[in-house]
């Protein structure tokens, strides 16, 4: 069974413990980056399909193309906050993207260099949306946008957070879960 909304309330005395070695997986596209308004910047849709991405013109223009990717509405603010919560030993924060050419792994990996402070080490990039499933455990959460992660995630035991757009909701629905 996927598990794609927040833990309800009543069960928070059970997972407090689990949230003292919970490690937080951030997904960049549309999460932490604004993917859609880079691919509508360079007019890189698709003509003979609505909403889809022409991928050809992606790989063509190289790892610029997510190397000046902006951030999200409020990502840099609550990527600032999760880094903090890191920094007093609340959570384990990791960035886990999913790219399947090595441009978009070298422009990923450029905009996190350009645009924060958070190691290298802590950044793992995956294949396919679905293989994120392979860091999924009891203590292991998921901020991703699209299904195609979360399910498998949630399938492996992992524990989800669909993103919808509202880092402020998110930030505090994480707070309220790590709170002692």
């Amino acid at each position: 069974m996927c598990k794609l909304s927040f833990i309800p309330e009543l069960h928070l005395g059970a997972w407090r413990w689990k949230l003292r070695n919970m490690k937080l997986y951030l997904d960049m596209d549309d999460t932490l980056v604004d993917f859609v308004s880079q691919v509508t910047k360079y007019d890189f849709w698709r003509k003979d399909k609505e909403n889809k991405v022409d991928w050809k013109k992606v790989k063509a223009m190289g790892p610029r193309f997510w190397s000046e990717m902006g951030w999200m509405p409020g990502a840099e603010e609550a990527f600032i906050k999760l880094q903090e919560l890191e920094s007093q030993k609340r959570l384990a924060l990791y960035i886990l993207s999913s790219i399947d050419f090595e441009d978009g792994r070298i422009g990923k990996t450029y905009w996190i260099k350009e645009k924060t402070n958070f190691s290298l080490e802590k950044v793992i990039f995956c294949l396919e949306p679905e293989d994120k499933a392979k860091w999924a455990d009891k203590n292991s959460w998921l901020i991703d946008d699209r299904k195609k992660s979360l399910e498998p995630f949630a399938s492996a035991d992992g524990n989800i957070i669909e993103f919808t757009g509202n880092w402020k909701l998110i930030i505090k629905r994480i707070e309220s879960l790590i709170r002692e």
